[in-house]
């Protein structure tokens, strides 16, 4: 007689379980896509109710209690709330400040990650709105046992749906200059969006240590050098001092600001190497399509959908809430 033994079942591996706060931007959607191959549940929370890739979504996410109880049970927490071109301080810190504030009062003394998207230059003592509510976001997620920071400049993702950033560098019209706030000297380390998405992901399943990271992409560059290389030729451009923007520029102060003080990360390979990642380089996302090289019974629709990107316009005092600097993105 033949016994056969069968052999022990394996462990079961608890799924691990992620949420995404400020689940409706590119970044988010690209995220819970990366998630969603690593076999992760995810839990989006998000203001207004819409249709994401997440096996949850909580709507009214800043008032609801399921927000806390899905916090309380998740591996990782990853913040992608932000407000850019507001034209008030109050939406700065609803946006950003009270959010992160929610997040870690929700999380309180346990050993949840939670990553967070700021900006090169953010401190609480900043004039600027946008460095100033970054920095307060950051002051609020420090007190977490294992919060991961990174801090960033503009955010790029190329053609067929540039970003914000992306399409204040791109001409308009033929003979069109270009206008770059400041000197056009200042230099920065723009990054792809899904190097964004990317390392949030690795760091929500647990690489890297907890602390403060300063993050960009591998190529370095001058504003005014970046302009040749979004439209993939040489472009006039006309520079203007922020003082001179006056209020029919066509960005908002804070961002007029923010653009004119663009400054160079530090440490970026070190930061990529240490969450096993690698940059992505400009060449791959630019030179972007010219928004003018469209087909005539296109134009309109094209030329209208860039301005709402971009955000021009401010004549009506309708800047768009977007969730992050060119990205959060």
């Amino acid at each position: 007689m033949h016994y056969f033994h069968t052999a022990p079942a394996a462990p079961t591996v608890p799924l691990r379980r992620v949420v995404i706060a400020g689940a409706n931007g590119p970044t988010a959607r690209l995220l819970m896509l990366l998630l969603r191959d690593a076999d992760v549940h995810v839990t989006a929370l998000v203001r207004q109710p819409l249709r994401l890739i997440a096996d949850e979504v909580v709507t009214d996410w800043t008032r609801s209690e399921r927000s806390f109880e899905v916090i309380a049970e998740a591996d990782a927490v990853i913040l992608l709330t932000g407000v850019v071109a507001a034209n008030n301080w109050d939406a700065y810190r609803e946006g950003m400040v009270d959010t992160a504030e929610r997040i870690a009062a929700a999380v309180g003394e346990r050993d949840t990650r939670v990553i967070y998207f700021s900006h090169v230059g953010a401190h609480v003592t900043e004039d600027n709105w946008y460095l100033k509510a970054k920095g307060l976001a950051e002051q609020a997620l420090a007190r977490l046992s294992n919060a991961v920071i990174f801090r960033h400049g503009p955010v790029v993702r190329g053609s067929p749906q540039p970003l914000p950033f992306e399409l204040s560098l791109q001409q308009r019209a033929p003979d069109v200059p270009v206008t770059v706030y400041g000197s056009g000297e200042q230099r920065c380390r723009p990054i792809n969006l899904g190097d964004i998405a990317t390392i949030a992901e690795a760091a929500a399943l647990g690489a890297g240590s907890a602390g403060t990271y300063e993050l960009g992409g591998p190529d370095e560059h001058s504003l005014k050098e970046l302009v040749q290389l979004v439209n993939g030729r040489q472009v006039p451009i006309q520079t203007i001092a922020v003082a001179q923007a006056g209020d029919n520029a066509e960005l908002p102060a804070t961002m007029i600001d923010l653009i004119a003080r663009t400054r160079v990360p530090r440490d970026v390979e070190a930061t990529a190497a240490h969450f096993g990642m690698q940059l992505t380089p400009l060449s791959l996302a630019w030179p972007l399509d010219d928004l003018y090289e469209v087909d005539d019974t296109e134009d309109h629709t094209m030329q209208a959908m860039a301005k709402a990107i971009a955000g021009v316009t401010a004549a009506q005092g309708n800047w768009p809430v977007l969730p992050q600097y060119a990205q959060n993105p």
